[in-house]
């Protein structure tokens, strides 16, 4: 059973009943069920649409008020599906080359390619321009707080 979506089943407390409500369901057209005689359940495919179960529910619901039934829903627990996420970029120290770059910038090329990175939306930037903004900021930083001779 692992791996499936929702297991959508309908369980009946006799076998004449079980077998009037596959009648019942056929002749509104719910086609795809099959009948397990052994357990009285009438299951349906997994892959069926909400909005297909909705309806399917409904129509049992009104089949079992004429024959004075009290229908009762079920929960079923079951593990979750292992989630697949996606690693989160580390904040990264900029490479070899990148810091090489950098460095080349004079103050006044530095503080104007911050100027521009700093303009753009985070939305907007590249993980390189994201990086390339984190080392001038920081890169600027430092260079506003060394002492001056």
């Amino acid at each position: 059973m692992e791996g499936k979506q929702e297991l959508r089943r309908i369980e009946l407390p006799t076998e004449a009943l079980a077998e009037q409500l596959q009648g019942h369901l056929q002749e509104m057209r719910f086609t795809g069920a099959t009948y397990d005689k052994a357990r009285n359940v009438i299951q349906f495919p997994d892959n069926m649409s909400s909005s297909q179960w909705s309806n399917i529910k409904v129509v049992v619901e009104e089949w079992a008020k004429g024959r004075h039934l009290e229908m009762v829903e079920s929960l079923r627990l079951q593990t979750p599906k292992p989630v697949l996420t996606q690693e989160k970029p580390k904040p990264s120290v900029p490479e070899a080359g990148e810091k090489q770059k950098l460095e080349r910038l004079t103050p006044q090329q530095a503080h104007e390619r911050y100027n521009y990175l700093q303009s753009k939306p985070f939305s907007e930037l590249t993980d390189a321009e994201y990086d390339e903004r984190l080392a001038l900021a920081e890169s600027l930083s430092k260079k506003s707080k060394a002492p001056k001779q």
